[in-house]
């Protein structure tokens, strides 16, 4: 069974009739995944791409790389804390950080309707400030124990989902998750699941 079987045979999403928003996430990582085209013929149809890079330039770089062939494999794509790249790019949204969500509403993208804004959370009130940037999707991280933040502590199971069952959006489960843990994230307050070692490992 592949990694990305793995990852879905122990969760059954409910399926949306409104506004689709991906269930699955994967993350760029300058040091653990660059270049995410080594894995978009692995993922699933919808999944959702969030470029990270906190060099303009480079992020540039990296998301029209990236962009052609993830969109030719029906999958969206996100880019980090630039919103004007991502409209001037025809990236299907844009992931803010927890410093960038406390600046407010993304107001110049309210009107794009298809546009997605997700934005990263590890407490109740980083739900709030994603709430009043009009995220559509939170990122609750780190769950468990993930090698990219070796020194942090994790939300663990119990408060991960005591934040969920609050949230006012969906959320999305980031840090330490592989197919025994998203076994464990099986509950109707985890909308989906966001990795950047189960797709590689």
């Amino acid at each position: 069974m592949n990694k990305l079987a793995k990852l879905a045979v122990p969760l059954n999403w409910r399926h949306e009739k409104k506004r689709p928003v991906p269930h699955f996430y994967v993350m760029s990582c300058q040091d653990r995944l660059p270049d995410p085209r080594t894995v978009v013929d692995s993922l699933p149809i919808g999944t959702a791409i969030i470029l990270r890079n906190t060099d303009p330039q480079k992020l540039e770089h990296l998301a029209r790389s990236v962009l052609p062939h993830a969109h030719r494999r029906g999958l969206k794509v996100l880019l980090a804390n630039n919103v004007r790249l991502a409209l001037k790019l025809g990236a299907d949204g844009v992931h803010l950080s927890e410093k960038t969500a406390r600046c407010g509403p993304r107001r110049h993208v309210s009107h794009q309707l298809d546009f997605l804004i997700s934005a990263a959370a590890h407490s109740k009130r980083a739900i709030w400030w994603a709430q009043q940037a009009n995220a559509d999707i939170v990122l609750l991280s780190p769950v468990f124990a993930t090698r990219s933040h070796v020194n942090g502590k994790p939300l663990g199971l119990l408060r991960t989902l005591r934040l969920a069952q609050t949230c006012p959006v969906r959320c999305i489960a980031l840090g330490g998750i592989d197919a025994l843990s998203a076994r464990r994230l099986k509950h109707k307050s985890i909308y989906g699941l966001a990795a950047i070692g189960a797709w590689i490992d």
